[in-house]
């Protein structure tokens, strides 16, 4: 199914991917990685949540990759 609806000018996301603003997670950074996020999000055209979010979900996905190949050895 084709999500074009568009809201302020963005399309609808699909139920299982849209974010709820409901519990965010405080993080905390040194000053100097909260610089470089910063100018990696500005890169990008980003917020800085959006970008730390993006950063997180790869990282996961390494660190689940990583647990499930210690898991098989």
């Amino acid at each position: 199914m084709a999500h074009t609806a568009r809201r302020r000018g963005r399309p609808q996301l699909p139920p299982e991917i849209r974010i709820v603003n409901e519990a965010p997670i405080a993080m905390r950074l040194a000053p100097a990685e909260k610089e470089r996020t910063q100018q990696y999000a500005a890169q990008e055209g980003r917020s800085l949540g959006n970008f730390a979010r993006r950063v997180y979900l790869k990282g996961l996905a390494q660190y689940e990759a990583e647990r499930a190949g210690a898991a098989a050895a």
